[in-house]
């Protein structure tokens, strides 16, 4: 009895231990999945930012750009600087995106 019971475990074991290892698991990193949205969403901003000071005159930017939160993007009133900077953000966004892999987001 203890034969068959030890064949039977063996049996069952090595069958499991087989059909398991033939098996194509597919591995999905969660934190670089995180990090691309994170990326996405600056890059979102990036792009809002950018809209907003293209459809705003020179002018009514220099008023605006203290009202305007625009953390890592400029730091200048300048409309031909925060587009120069908004534009570098974006590189630099899209460079780190590429590296990491990430689908890309039409725009």
């Amino acid at each position: 009895m203890k034969k068959i019971l030890l064949y039977t475990l063996a049996s069952f074991s090595v069958a499991t231990f087989m059909t398991a290892c033939g098996q194509n698991i597919p591995y999905v990193n969660t934190d670089t999945e995180e990090e691309c949205q994170i990326i996405n969403k600056k890059l979102l901003k990036v792009d809002t930012f950018t809209k907003v000071v293209n459809e705003t005159s020179a002018f009514h930017l220099a008023e605006a750009a203290a009202a305007v939160t625009t953390p890592g993007i400029t730091a200048s009133n300048n409309k031909k600087k925060m587009l120069r900077d908004a534009n570098k953000r974006k590189v630099e966004l899209q460079a780190e995106q590429q590296k990491l892999g990430c689908k890309t987001v039409a725009q």
